[in-house]
Formats: C-alpha cells, structure tokens, sequence
C-alpha cells in the first residue's frame, strides 16, 4: 500500500498525520520529525489489533488511533495544537471524527468501503513534561497580543510595532514548540496567528476583500511550505511585518480611483495575457463599468492601453541583444509574432527588427561622438 496525493490531502484537512507500517516499509505524510511522539508509536505499533478494530491510545490525553489492513499497520496522528482535552460528550464526537478519518484513510488504501468499526481504548499514563504558565501569567500574554490586534486594526504601524516587542500567547505557544523541537506546532501557532490579524483587519477596515483574501492565501502559503521556522520569535516578527505592510498597501489599492486601480493591475501583470474581464474582475466591478471609466479617464480603451504598456516594455527588452523579437512577443503574452508585429508597428511606426537597429545604430553614434 503506498500514500498518494489523495492521502496527503485528507492528513491535511483533518489536521493529521497518517503512517503506514509494513513488513519492510514505513510511509507518512509527516513534513517533520516526530521523535517527541516515538514513545507513543512504539506502544500503538506494539499492540495486538483485531480485524475491524480502531485503536485509541490515550497518553495525558492526547489520542491516536491505529488499525489494520491486510499486513500494513496505519497509525493516525492529530496535530499537537489540536485539542485533544475531552468531556464525555466531547469524547463521543471524537470518536465519530477519527471513525470517519480511518473509514476514509481505508477506502482510499483499498478502494473497497470501510468496516463497521469496533473500538478499543488502551490508557498510558505519563508525567506532564511541559510546565506551562500561570493563569495570570497566560493573562498577561493574551492581553500583549490584543494590543496586537488592535493596532492592525488600525492599521498604526508605530503602535504596531511596539506590541510585536512584547511577549504574546502566540510566541509563548512558538517557544513550547520550538523547545520541544516539534515544527508543525509552530507551523501551525503562525498560520493561527496570521488568520486572525487579516481577519481583525478586515473586520475595522474598508478593503478591498479580493486582494486582501489573495496576500492572506500567498503569506499562509508562504508559511505551509516553509521548512523551519526557527529561532520561532523572529520567524513570528517577520511574518507579522509582511502581513501588516500588504494589508497597509491593500487599503492604499482600495483607496484609489477605479481607473488607476485598473493601470495597477495592467502593470503588474504586464507579462501576462490581460483581458477586460481580468481587470474588472481584480477590481470588483462590471466589465463595461471598467471599460466606460477607464476610457473617460485616460482617453483611449483597456485594450489600446494594455497594448501600449506592452510595447513598452517591449522596447526596453528590444534595446538589449538578449531576446529575440519572436521571444519578445511569447514573453509579453501576445498571441503570435505576427500580431506582435503589427500592434509594434502601430505603436512606434516601424518594426521589432527595425527598431532594434535603430538603437543600435544610435548607441554606435554615441559612443564614436
């Protein structure tokens, strides 16, 4: 039996790692080690299953489950920021969770519909290791980390900056995390953290909700992909200054003018093919909104304007020997050479080739001068 994307996906949302233990193999989504949990494997790895059971194993309540199929032994993980404290009722809900997990995990491995489960819990009793903070102590944290968030709400970068300097919940959680070498918890402390700043942020401010949903998607992406997130507390200050100044550069966007909103996408996307439709939909409003706005402002249609920023650029790469005209015309996105050609030749009056002699001959002049 062998992990596929499909799996890696399933550990991903339900905020798990899978292992698969065979004879002479052993696979697992886990992008880090889990040498704090080696303990605990050993002990699901060494208990006798039967057919058609889920395994829980509780140490200081912290659960996995383990079961088989044929001779592969699979073993679930949950993350270590999950919460894995349970009341009763709690317990019975956990148990539905890791039923439809496993029932998943074997569907997938097999092809074939799960088992009707049957449960068995086994207990290891062990010392805490981690000695947290005080109640009050931990008060104190929260209440660093809503100054935090009140000064994105704000978008107060002095502010801002002074409260990242204090001790918060968050980098205390980083520091556990780091002490005890375990990279997803920190992974997941920051992609927590992150959230919640762009959520407070677009709870205070007017933005636009589109871009600022797209800077939230690259930086959490940034995070999920990073290997190491050590010395944690700069990684924290980093990332936190990052989010701050797209967001801060969000509400500057939103603030423009419809028209100069559309330029700002045009240039920013120069090497892409750029459409109407793409630009109104970057800006949020109709495609003949856009298009009555824009020519009313600059005068000349989204279409004639795209071509011109176009050739543009292309005339600072035309002023080099590096690209040809034809490499030109595929890196700016134009349909084909030729039209290239004939928008280029509209443009300044001769073509890609002719102008590039041109400056060549004028640089020859102006170096003999």
């Amino acid at each position: 039996m062998k992990l596929d994307s499909n799996l890696t996906l399933l550990a991903q949302i339900a905020s798990v790692d899978i292992f698969l233990y065979s004879k002479n193999n052993v696979e697992s989504t886990a992008s880090e080690k889990v040498s704090d949990l080696k303990r605990f494997i050993t002990e699901a790895l060494n208990s006798k299953i039967k057919v058609n059971e889920l395994l829980i194993i509780n140490k200081n309540n912290f659960y996995i489950t383990s079961f088989m199929i044929q001779d592969t032994k699979i073993l679930i993980v949950p993350h270590l920021n999950t919460a894995n404290t349970f009341d009763t009722t709690n317990l019975i809900g956990f148990g539905q969770k890791i039923s439809e997990t496993a029932s998943l995990i074997y569907q997938l491995l097999t092809q074939s519909p799960a088992p009707t489960w049957n449960y068995h819990f086994k207990n290891i009793y062990a010392p805490q290791t981690l000695n947290f903070f005080s109640k009050q102590q931990i008060e104190k944290l929260v209440c660093n980390e809503q100054e935090i968030l009140i000064a994105i709400s704000e978008l107060n970068e002095t502010r801002f900056k002074r409260a990242l300097k204090r001790p918060t919940y968050s980098s205390y959680m980083g520091a556990i995390f780091e002490k005890n070498n375990y990279e997803r918890g920190m992974k997941d402390v920051l992609i927590h953290f992150i959230t919640l700043l762009f959520y407070v942020c677009l709870q205070k401010n007017e933005l636009a909700l589109n871009l600022a949903l797209k800077v939230q998607d690259d930086l959490l992406g940034k995070i999920e992909f990073r290997t190491s997130f050590k010395p944690f507390a700069s990684t924290l200050h980093q990332l936190a200054m990052e989010c701050f100044v797209t967001l801060k550069n969000v509400r500057h966007i939103t603030n423009l003018p419809l028209a100069e909103k559309c330029v700002l996408y045009i240039k920013s996307n120069i090497y892409k093919k750029i459409s109407l439709v793409d630009v109104a939909q970057y800006v949020g409003y109709s495609p003949s909104t856009v298009s009555h706005t824009f020519k009313k402002e600059f005068k000349v249609s989204i279409r004639t304007y795209i071509n011109s920023q176009k050739i543009t650029t292309a005339k600072h790469m035309l002023a080099t020997k590096v690209l040809r005209p034809s490499e030109i015309s595929n890196l700016l996105s134009f349909s084909n050479p030729s039209y290239f050609n004939h928008v280029f030749k509209k443009e300044v009056g001769v073509t890609p080739s002719v102008y590039r002699k041109q400056i060549i001959q004028a640089n020859r002049l102006q170096h003999v001068k």
